[in-house]
């Protein structure tokens, strides 16, 4: 079998919304019409692929992961859903790795740190065009160590405080809520609440608890 066959043979066995997933992270703005359509293709085959349904109340997701003694972070998308969809686990960190902040509490100032500064995994930044996916964790299955920041930093106490450095892998029945914070201007307006017609936030918030 040529290559080119095998890799549309793989393609032709992974859930759709994961395939979706890897396209979208694999565009770059320039791409606006585009992931403006994939975008709706994604958020409609996770509900049939992952049976769950959407709240756009990102406040009630937040208050699940702090009722469920989760952590927070960053993740790739197409990351999440390869472990929601099978029973792969999602690979964090080594035992050998740098401590740096990996996870957060699912406190406000430690989600908005989550937003603002999401690696994984290592100390490589996401850059997504679509938005960011935050998910809340159960850390049963992980170590989770603090960090100690620098004492010239003039947040070193909210951050010791705020963050956690986690290693080992999440298991796929750990993943408590999943956040995915998309630009406003990428989301098709049939896709909209009639709140979210009426408002001017930037972004627009679509997740679900499990």
């Amino acid at each position: 079998m040529s290559m080119e066959g095998s890799k549309k043979e793989t393609a032709e066995h992974i859930p759709h919304s994961l395939a979706v997933a890897l396209e979208l992270e694999s565009s770059t703005e320039a791409d606006e019409a585009v992931i403006r359509e994939k975008l709706s293709d994604l958020l409609k085959s996770m509900r049939e692929d992952l049976h769950i349904e959407y709240t756009d109340n990102a406040n009630e997701l937040y208050e699940k992961m702090r009722q469920e003694n989760c952590l927070v972070r960053v993740e790739k998308l197409s990351r999440v859903l390869d472990t929601l969809n099978s029973d792969k686990k999602l690979h964090i960190a080594d035992e050998d790795e740098y401590h740096y902040a990996n996870a957060t509490l699912p406190v406000p100032e430690g989600i908005k740190i989550a937003f603002a500064e999401g690696q994984a995994p290592g100390p490589v930044r996401i850059a997504v065009a679509f938005g960011k996916t935050i998910i809340g964790f159960k850390t049963d299955n992980i170590k989770v160590e603090e960090i100690d920041f620098s004492e010239n930093r003039p947040d070193a106490t909210e951050r010791k405080y705020l963050c956690r450095h986690v290693v080992g892998d999440i298991e796929k029945q750990d993943i408590v809520s999943v956040v995915i914070r998309i630009p406003r201007h990428l989301m098709d307006e049939s896709l909209l609440t009639e709140k979210e017609m009426s408002s001017k936030t930037p972004f627009i918030v679509r997740g679900f608890n499990r």
